[in-house]
């Protein structure tokens, strides 16, 4: 889908009549794929099965064209931005995009996409764009880069020692989408562990809030400590299970630990994740993609019916799961600016 095409409509309402007065005036978007026309090879019909091919592009004008109609009346006080690591997309384009934006408009936090095979080009593109007097604040590296699925990957495939010691010496934070099943796994565990402790350089953003299946996945992961570790923070982008932020905020040290975040223009997708041993990870949704499967949107015709952009179901939950705490007042005010805002705009030095 190219980004120019993608309209605006708020489907069930849930914008209009519960999010708008709930969100913060501030929002700081942590996780966004930004890409131009032209830079990215032909989809293969087999590769548009795929949810994660369901954009080719997505420029800085589209963002804030959707940003005023899906966050009306808000302010976007900054964004991390980054290209679209897809194995098609060609990575100097990808990131000299980001890093002309950079230059442009400094509320832009960019990210720089990495080469899994080789660093020396990661640090080249990094360095070029020193030269140029613009300088990434963090890296994104992605299995996808790898040729075959997320489940059949390993962390150090595409996130190799050398890079996170180039990450270290430069300070940089490190983007985490995770292989395999997700931060349940012991392996997975292991490594961010092990790069918090080598690499204390290094700050450590867990993209999907480390990504899960099940919600007792991620309390695993919870009980496991690694959330604890002062450099991991995550991210809320396709996260909608209520339960999950339920947990989370009930450990009050997390909360500081949370980032809103709307995979734009993933979280333009209109429903919520789910999983199947044949596809993996996958939706329902709202309307009909070219990975959908028609069995699965059948059997939840009428949940559909009900469902919008991920983005806001992703709000729902977290507004849901403030409720279920008790939280009000003052305390509601305070965590809602800091996950909306505060939390990221500290991560980037963007405020005192």
């Amino acid at each position: 889908m190219r980004g120019e095409n993608i309209s605006y409509c708020d489907h069930t309402g849930l914008w209009k009549n519960e999010l708008l007065g709930w969100v913060p005036e501030y929002i700081f978007d942590a996780h966004v794929h930004l890409g131009p026309p032209g830079i990215m090879k032909p989809i293969s019909p087999e590769r548009a099965k795929e949810p994660l091919a369901t954009f080719t592009d997505f420029t800085w004008e589209d963002s804030l064209r959707i940003y005023k109609q899906l966050f009306s009346s808000k302010k976007i006080a900054g964004v991390c931005a980054f290209g679209f690591p897809l194995r098609e997309v060609d990575i100097e384009a990808a990131n000299s995009y980001i890093a002309d934006l950079m230059a442009d408009s400094p509320h832009l936090y960019g990210f720089i996409i990495s080469d899994p095979f080789d660093t020396g080009r990661t640090i080249a593109l990094f360095n070029s764009a020193m030269d140029k007097g613009i300088r990434f604040r963090g890296v994104k590296p992605y299995f996808d880069f790898l040729g075959k699925p997320n489940l059949l990957t390993r962390m150090y495939e595409f996130v190799p020692s050398d890079l996170l010691e180039f990450m270290n010496s430069e300070k940089l934070i490190l983007m985490l989408h995770t292989a395999g099943m997700g931060m349940c796994d012991r392996e997975n565990q292991d490594f961010v562990r092990a790069i918090a402790e080598k690499f204390p350089g290094i700050k450590i953003i867990l993209a999907h809030m480390g990504r899960y299946v099940y919600p007792e996945q991620f309390f695993t992961f919870l009980a496991s400590g690694v959330a604890d570790i002062p450099s991991v923070f995550l991210d809320v982008s396709s996260a909608t299970v209520t339960e999950v932020y339920e947990k989370t905020l009930s450990n009050e040290r997390l909360r500081e630990k949370l980032l809103f975040a709307t995979d734009m223009p993933y979280g333009l997708i209109t429903g919520t994740e789910r999983f199947s041993e044949e596809k993996g990870f996958s939706f329902i949704t709202r309307d009909d993609y070219p990975w959908s499967d028609p069995a699965l949107q059948k059997q939840f015709s009428a949940e559909r019916e009900r469902l919008t952009y991920n983005t806001y179901h992703v709000i729902k939950a977290l507004k849901d799961a403030m409720e279920r705490l008790g939280i009000s007042g003052q305390a509601e005010v305070q965590l809602k600016e800091d996950v909306f805002f505060r939390n990221a705009a500290r991560i980037f030095n963007a405020v005192d």
